[in-house]
């Protein structure tokens, strides 16, 4: 009788330590994996077992990920911007350069001709 109310104790506190992870896979959250190391590996110390089941506890909500969708877009932008910017800045200079070698024919040209016509 006394092992049987232990097997009772010992299987009641398995699953008193395991409720975070039984909340996250009740609720069908994506990272419940990632809660149930947590609970795992942290559960013993009483911030990890609260952290695991508050985390399981809260609401996975879309918001969270648009605003993460939304702040990777941007940041892909900026990129995508100053590589632009940059690409155009050394065009600009390159076109500045020839034109400059033009000129610079050009005059030596002009000269060559004016000395001609003296």
């Amino acid at each position: 009788m006394v092992q049987i109310l232990e097997g009772v104790a010992v299987l009641g506190a398995f699953t008193l330590y395991m409720i975070p992870s039984i909340e996250a896979d009740a609720r069908n959250r994506d990272d419940a994996f990632a809660i149930t190391v947590v609970n795992v590996l942290l559960g013993w110390t009483v911030i990890g077992w609260i952290a695991a089941f508050m985390w399981a506890r809260r609401p996975a909500t879309e918001k969270r990920l648009t605003h993460l969708v939304r702040r990777t877009r941007r940041a892909v932008a900026r990129v995508t911007i100053d590589k632009l910017v940059a690409h155009a800045a050394q065009r600009g200079a390159l076109q500045h350069h020839r034109m400059v070698g033009k000129l610079r024919v050009r005059s030596s040209r002009a000269a060559v001709v004016a000395v001609r016509q003296s």
